[in-house]
């Protein structure tokens, strides 16, 4: 049937940096605050919240986790009362210290015993609304939704074992999917970048899962957690492409970046590690149109512009 356009917008990495006294609030204020408003201009459906929302248990200078997250709603405050909903998952400074792919942390940066489950529970509380049809051990942070003609799939990567998705699950959603569409979105990229810590830490796992999305018939991931915007276009084991859009430039610093991946099958499209911003997502019919919109300058008169658009049928 001919079904209007409509659109959805995804952001990543929205944490401050607590070496400024300014961002004792643990979100960065200012670039949140922006991206919110545009937002709210633009009118999506929803919006995707690819994880590391706030500092979380990394350089918060005290500043505990229910505070945090209020002041992430705070600044959130033209998308809500826009009536837009939000889909937010956990990044690792939402649900504590990596343990796999990076050499421990240094005694006086390791967090109190308790951390991981005080910041699981702090996150529950403030997105209870999130879909619970997750996992058992995951309801909340895992979970997947319908919106008109798109089936959507968000996943924590920190929940059961660090660095991975809960595939069976997965595989049940992916089977029962009747939807055109398929998006799905997580933290960590699954083809790396420049962190060191992803899903290519367990490489059989990863395969399999960006495997499931192929047959699925998804063709894109988005994520964040590397500071840049980057898209990819890597196929699975069939043959079938799909994009990877590393989206972590919702206010955390920005990072510059060689231009390797971690895997050769990664072609990469395009790359900018200079400018904060977010994607959106236009679905006409059976094409998607994605925009990076990113944002030239961080005063009162902000001005956006789009330095990558595509489009897949």
């Amino acid at each position: 049937e001919g079904q209007k356009s409509w659109k959805f917008a995804i952001i990543s990495d929205t944490q401050g940096d607590n070496k400024d006294a300014d961002y004792k609030t643990c979100i960065n204020d200012e670039v949140l605050g922006i991206i919110a408003e545009d937002i709210a201009k633009e009118k999506p459906d929803l919006v995707l919240v690819a994880g590391d929302l706030v500092n979380g248990w990394f350089r918060n200078g005290g500043t505990d986790y229910d505070t945090q997250y209020a002041n992430w709603k705070k600044a959130m405050l033209p998308v809500y009362q826009a009536g837009i909903k939000v889909y937010p998952i956990r990044g690792n400074h939402d649900s504590g210290p990596e343990r796999l792919a990076l050499p421990p942390l240094p005694a006086h940066l390791e967090p109190p015993p308790d951390t991981v489950q005080r910041l699981k529970e702090t996150f529950r509380k403030h997105f209870a609304d999130n879909p619970q049809n997750g996992p058992t051990e995951e309801k909340g942070l895992t979970y997947s939704f319908v919106h008109k003609n798109a089936f959507f799939i968000g996943l924590d990567q920190f929940a059961g074992n660090q660095h991975k998705v809960h595939q069976a699950w997965l595989d049940g959603q992916l089977e029962s999917n009747r939807h055109p569409h398929l998006f799905v979105y997580g933290h960590e990229p699954v083809f790396g970048a420049n962190h060191k810590d992803n899903l290519g830490y367990f490489p059989k796992e990863r395969d399999a899962f960006w495997n499931a999305i192929g047959r699925g018939g998804g063709k894109l991931y988005f994520c964040g957690h590397d500071h840049f915007y980057n898209r990819a276009l890597i196929p699975d084991d069939a043959g079938r492409l799909i994009r990877q859009i590393i989206a972590g430039t919702g206010g955390g610093v920005l990072k510059e970046w060689p231009g390797r991946y971690q895997d050769e099958r990664a072609q990469g499209e395009y790359h900018n590690g200079k400018r904060q911003g977010y994607v959106l997502v236009t679905v006409e019919g059976f094409s998607v149109t994605v925009r990076w919109k990113a944002l030239t300058q961080q005063t009162s008169g902000d001005v956006w512009q789009i330095p990558d658009t595509f489009s897949s049928e």
